[in-house]
């Protein structure tokens, strides 16, 4: 049985490994204006077919996550997650503190179900008191699952 809780708990396919280890020994400038993410920006713009646009690059999930959201939501709207979702339960409200709700609902396993997700919203928008609450526009999904299902290897 092989169970993928999340990135930072795995160990790196071999390839990964073998790049770090070539430029183990390179000093560059701060995330993101190294010569490798020049590169890979450019790769991106390349296959955008578009030289224009900006790419950026975020140190981590957190940020990332962080960013997205608040440049989706506005501030009156809130993002459904399960309750063990990353953005309720691992950013230490990092969502919430720009002013966004995380509206949690409920899961077996960590998994959100199309019904479950449905029961939510229609809560939400048959409740008469939903003019005082952050209205829901947004569905969190990180990977199948924040608690890592069991799912047998495949040799």
């Amino acid at each position: 049985m092989y169970s993928f809780i999340n990135d930072y708990s795995e160990g790196a396919y071999p390839g990964i490994i073998a790049k770090l280890a070539a430029t183990n020994a390179e000093q560059t400038v701060g995330y993101g204006f190294d010569k490798h993410c020049k590169e890979a920006r450019k790769l991106i713009q390349a296959a955008c077919h578009n030289k224009n646009i900006d790419v950026h690059f975020l140190v981590g999930g957190t940020q990332t996550n962080l960013t997205f959201i608040s440049a989706v939501l506005r501030p009156h709207e809130g993002v459904f997650g399960v309750v063990t979702s990353h953005i309720n339960s691992h950013e230490a409200g990092a969502i919430e503190r720009t002013g966004h709700k995380v509206i949690p609902i409920p899961a077996e396993d960590g998994k959100l179900t199309a019904a479950t997700l449905k029961e939510a919203y229609e809560s939400y928008k048959n409740d008469p008191n939903r003019p005082h609450w952050a209205k829901p526009k947004m569905v969190y999904i990180s990977q199948p699952t924040e608690l890592g299902p069991y799912i047998p290897r495949k040799n």
